[in-house]
């Protein structure tokens, strides 16, 4: 338990120091890190699976701006929670919500910290020590984002899988389920805000059809996907061999003769 409380918990804190120290390779994203809590405790599946609900919850918390909410740390907490009690997707929903709220508090307190460090470093740039100012923002900076990030997942990982079940049994069912329809709901709003960027009337009988294929085919994801990689290959051929036969026939198209005109 302490080893996994331990690589869990640098695992969040790999995630966390993804867009401040490695630039911005989405490791940060709940699909990500929960796939990779999956895959450090042996379930690769039901890391996948969660990590896709936290995703899609964290999407509809996602706002214009820098408001919002960090889904991250209770993702992975919820993950590896449920992995190791062998609980269901909906426990991980329910564990995600107080440890986000967690999150959101230690940020905000962790924010007014990196304050007076932004500062320490203006004063050691003024005085010329430039030493001190490098080692505030390279090592000092990184550090309080590890400290914030690894202590609550690690307490909460290594004590949560034996508390959990008790208050599990200790919470109406009633309770569970409304925060699960919640989540969901919410989880619904971020997909609706997905397609309101990706839909337009070109593509949006595609959606249909592919919503259709899912509800009354009864075939898996994997066969829905290889049939839309079908439809897509021959879509594009049917376009664009089309469109090299018309300028067979007519000739080469010289892009410069439409600038002569």
């Amino acid at each position: 338990m302490l080893l996994n409380a331990f690589v869990i918990g640098l695992i969040a804190v790999f995630g966390r120091l993804d867009s401040r120290m490695l630039g911005r390779l989405n490791f940060e994203r709940p699909l990500i890190t929960c796939t990779l809590v999956g895959l450090f405790l042996g379930d690769l599946k039901t890391g996948l699976a969660v990590g896709a609900s936290m995703e899609m919850v964290s999407l509809g918390f996602m706002s214009i701006g820098a408001s919002g909410f960090d889904m991250n740390m209770g993702s992975i907490v919820g993950c590896a929670i449920v992995i190791m009690t062998g609980s269901d997707i909906s426990t991980a929903l329910a564990i995600a919500t107080p440890m986000t709220l967690l999150s959101t508090l230690i940020e905000t307190g962790a924010a007014v910290l990196r304050i007076s460090m932004t500062h320490m470093i203006d004063n050691s740039v003024e005085a010329g020590n430039f030493k001190r100012a490098k080692t505030i923002n390279i090592v000092w900076g990184p550090v309080l984002y590890a400290i914030c990030y690894f202590i609550p997942v690690f307490i909460a990982v290594y004590f949560g899988a034996d508390l959990i079940n008790a208050i599990n049994k200790i919470i109406p069912d009633f309770v569970l389920n409304g925060i699960t329809l919640g989540a969901n709901l919410v989880a619904f709003f971020g997909f609706a805000m997905l397609l309101s960027v990706m839909i337009n009337k070109k593509n949006a009988i595609f959606f249909f059809f592919g919503f259709a294929i899912a509800a009354y085919s009864g075939l898996s994801l994997t066969g829905i996907a290889i049939i839309a990689i079908i439809f897509a290959v021959i879509l594009y051929q049917l376009k664009y061999d089309n469109n090299s036969k018309v300028q067979t026939a007519d000739g080469p198209i010289d892009e410069l003769d439409e600038l002569d005109d």
